[in-house]
């Protein structure tokens, strides 16, 4: 079961969730934090790394992984996208998976690139 898996090196995350809002002909983003989520995190291999380009151009290198329950609430899109803090530094969520198969453990996984 993947609750094994996570619970073999458990992490408790909170995840902030950024909103666009409108604002007078434009927009303005509103900060949430959500409640603490046990997770996994794992590096990525510095020889197996991919880049992303973020939605304000920025090129950055996916550094960091979650490894989670399949009901993890965890979003990247347009108009909200989430990050979290570990050991001081901030970690934007550019990515998310979720399998739903009876072939292998039911999970969500996701993708983070240091802020």
């Amino acid at each position: 079961m993947i609750t094994d898996i996570i619970n073999a090196d458990p992490t408790a995350i909170t995840i902030t969730r950024h909103t666009k809002v409108a604002n007078a002909g434009g927009f303005s983003w509103n900060d949430v934090a959500l409640a603490a989520q046990t997770v996994r995190l794992y590096f990525h291999d510095t020889r197996n790394q991919r880049e992303i380009m973020l939605p304000e151009g920025e090129v950055k290198s996916v550094v960091l992984g979650i490894l989670a329950e399949i009901d993890a609430d965890m979003v990247v899109g347009h108009n909200s996208w989430d990050s979290f803090v570990i050991d001081g530094r901030e970690y934007r969520i550019v990515g998310v998976r979720r399998y739903d198969d009876i072939n292998i453990p039911q999970c969500s996984e996701a993708d983070c690139v240091a802020s």
